[in-house]
């Protein structure tokens, strides 16, 4: 057996030209105590965690990223979990040494920097290995991602992101408060926040480590830090006009600063004439609007509030006159405007989207300064409000016969209308979905020893309700240097497939002997009528 693993070594340093060998050689200075078995902050997760560091994840390249001599280095070019969004992550990985891990890590007395929404990864649908189905409610979601860095240290970072997938399966999101990535945001600092933080090790090769997915953070058990001083808030108000009668409308503006609040947080509530009566509640809105119905000197008063309680004031006076200016004189003689409408199409289903536009004419004033209103159903109610727009677009949800109105308004107020009758179909049905098939295999791996066999079941699906004969063959390829290959056939070779219905038959792969070691790719292809699909396993040869 060794002589036959040298001579297999020979053979892959001649086919390849060189051999790149996997080795992991822990670090001792740079590996931190792992404590195993800790609970999961997120309840969508079953896994125990591994109290590790950034540095135990690194490994002997830290401060620097690289996959080579991490304990979660699986091979040549993957590390941690073999895909990075997935909703069902494994609990342990077999790295390339050899050795079972938890890929469910807890990582504790972190800083939080750069985080925020990846623009660039958004989506309404889950990804491939999470079903591509929509998410609820047709909404789109968006992965959140930072970086963490171990407090006290200014080098040496992993990534982290909150997955879309996550979000939109509800594992993550306000909703979850082991894993809320909005109030997740609030805690980013330069090592002034500690946090700890748990979820899946991915190597992004060939860049760097992450916990991808992020499934967990608290505040780190240190007590925070003393909040600041609060001071009463300042206030001031301005108003315009400077001064008017008693049919002005004043508006009033005020003006806050607070030592630990800021002004959008800041109340305030007014008194119109520093009775000791507050005329309005508070609110963090800083504009009022006040008539006196009196003339004379009016002492307006704004109190201001902030979050601890604490309160200030400031007055001034108004001046109100009583002489209120003349009235307008009154607008001429004026007849009610004309209007009608037209649209395109003429005809459509519940799909179309009709385009109306509306004529209108007028004694006074000039159709672009007379305004028009729709009520699409002709029920008095209308749909749209005034707008001197003169075209408007709607779609019918249902199907049949519908009196359009449009209402035309002048200046003087008058009024003029015009309804017409169309008639909306309902849109044609799609055609039904063409036959199809499905293949699978179980299992997608064999391990068989030289001399044996091994077989796995194949099934075929019937999809849409195609029917008839498939056709099965199956066909062998390796990468490596192969002297004596490996048989494969599948029986029976013809199964009948019923419309909605199942077939199956059997791959059988044999061995001899003298069957050469390594590790094979089987496909197997089917076809019916002019539909063709195919299925791979991998089959690995070993010697015993």
């Amino acid at each position: 057996m060794l002589v036959f693993a040298a001579t297999l070594l020979i053979g892959l340093v001649v086919a390849s030209g060189s051999l790149n060998a996997i080795s992991w050689v822990p670090d001792a200075g740079a590996q931190g105590t792992t404590t195993s078995g800790l609970a999961s902050w997120n309840p969508n997760v079953a896994c125990p965690a591994d109290l590790v560091t950034i540095r135990d994840v690194l490994g002997p390249a830290y401060p620097h990223q690289d996959l080579n001599g991490s304990r979660y280095q699986v091979n040549s070019t993957s590390g941690g979990i073999p895909v990075d969004r997935s909703l069902t992550p494994p609990c342990t990985i077999t790295n390339a040494t050899g050795q079972t891990v938890s890929s469910f890590v807890q990582i504790n007395g972190v800083s939080l920097y750069g985080y925020g929404v990846k623009t660039t990864d958004c989506s309404g649908w889950y990804s491939k290995q999470n079903g591509g189905g929509r998410y609820p409610g047709n909404q789109t979601f968006c992965t959140n991602a930072g970086q963490i860095i171990t407090i006290g240290t200014t080098s040496g970072y992993m990534k982290v992101e909150i997955d879309r997938d996550w979000l939109g399966k509800g594992y993550c999101g306000p909703n979850v408060p082991s894993c809320d990535n909005a109030t997740l945001a609030q805690e980013q600092s330069n090592g002034s926040i500690s946090i700890d933080v748990q979820g899946f090790v991915f190597w992004e090769g060939p860049y760097h480590w992450e916990l991808h997915p992020f499934t967990a953070w608290k505040l780190s058990s240190s007590p925070p830090p003393p909040p600041p001083s609060n001071l009463p808030p300042s206030v001031d108000f301005s108003w315009s006009p400077a001064s008017g009668n008693n049919s002005t409308v004043f508006s009033f503006t005020a003006q806050v600063s607070d030592d630990h609040d800021s002004p959008s947080s800041i109340q305030v509530r007014w008194d119109w004439t520093g009775d000791g009566t507050w005329d309005t509640a508070w609110s963090t809105t800083k504009t009022a609007s006040h008539r006196y119905s009196t003339a004379g000197n009016k002492t307006a008063v704004a109190e201001a509030i902030d979050s601890g309680g604490l309160t200030s004031t400031r007055s001034r006076v108004v001046q109100v006159t009583s002489s209120p200016p003349p009235p307008p004189p009154p607008p001429p003689p004026n007849a009610p405007p004309a209007a009608d409408f037209t649209w395109t199409p003429t005809s459509g289903d519940t799909t179309t989207v009709f385009t109306f536009s509306a004529q209108v004419t007028d004694d006074h004033d000039p159709p672009s300064s007379i305004q028009v209103r729709w009520d699409w159903n002709g029920d008095g109610a209308w749909d749209t409000s005034w707008s001197t727009t003169k075209t408007a677009t709607q779609t019918f949800a249902s199907a049949g016969g519908y009196t359009v109105v449009v209402q035309a308004q002048d200046s003087g107020g008058l009024t003029g209308s015009m309804s017409h009758a169309i008639t909306v179909s309902a849109p044609p049905q799609p055609p039904p979905p063409p036959g199809d098939f499905s293949i699978g295999v179980s299992p997608d791996s064999l391990t068989i020893v030289c001399g044996s066999s091994g077989s796995s079941a194949i099934t075929l699906a019937s999809l849409n309700g195609l029917s008839g004969t498939a056709s099965l063959s199956a066909s062998i390829t390796s990468f490596g240097l192969i002297l004596i290959w490996p048989t494969v056939s599948v029986n029976p070779g013809s199964v009948t497939l019923a419309a909605d219905g199942t077939a199956t038959s059997t791959l059988m792969v044999s061995t001899s002997l003298l069957t050469t070691p390594g590790t094979y790719t089987v496909t197997v292809t089917a076809t019916v009528g002019s539909i063709t699909h195919s299925v791979s396993l991998t089959v690995v040869v070993k010697l015993l």
